[in-house]
């Protein structure tokens, strides 16, 4: 497996491994009416070259061997008013396609998420999680995450309630 940064070049690919992955791992718990309207404004392709214009947003690509099967969304200097630091990244967006769960991408492109955050000397890495997705909320706790607050996340026309987490990166 191989994990670079991702370029403009990479927005389709993203585009697509973002909607298959939210879909296949959301799409039991929401209408797909709420499914459908969000894939559409966060996974269009233009969102996605969008993304790219905007120096603070970063993306890091997995492969197994040529074959995309993960990334993560991240973006520079996110305001977090429930922070304490005033230095701080969000990890918006890690999905993993649902075959490679147990081939440890998730966990290396977390090592390079929190590399990275680290390198830009950034104090707090943050994120929110879905409240009921135990998966990733398990997950996060491994690398040292914690939950701080929770707050709304708007998946169509349905109100979410996600856990805040974050990892303080201050050696």
């Amino acid at each position: 497996m191989q994990i670079r940064k991702a370029t403009i070049n990479d927005a389709k690919v993203l585009a697509e491994l973002g909607a298959i992955t939210f879909y296949a791992t959301f799409h039991q718990f929401h209408t797909e009416e709420d499914m459908q309207q969000y894939i559409r404004k966060a996974y269009s392709h233009e969102q996605i070259e969008a993304n790219f214009k905007n120096e603070n947003i970063v993306y890091f690509l997995a492969f197994d061997n040529e074959v995309p099967v993960g990334y993560t969304k991240l973006i520079r200097n996110s305001a977090e008013q429930k922070l304490d630091t005033k230095k701080n990244i969000e990890l918006e967006k890690i999905y993993v396609l649902k075959e490679y769960f147990d081939k440890k991408v998730g966990k290396e492109l977390m090592i390079e998420t929190i590399t990275f955050s680290k390198s830009e000397n950034f104090e707090t890495l943050f994120l929110g999680v879905w409240q009921e997705n135990e998966r990733a909320i398990k997950f996060y706790k491994k690398f040292g995450f914690t939950i701080f607050a929770t707050r709304n996340f708007l998946l169509g026309q349905t109100i979410c309630d996600d856990y805040m987490m974050k990892l303080e990166l201050k050696t």
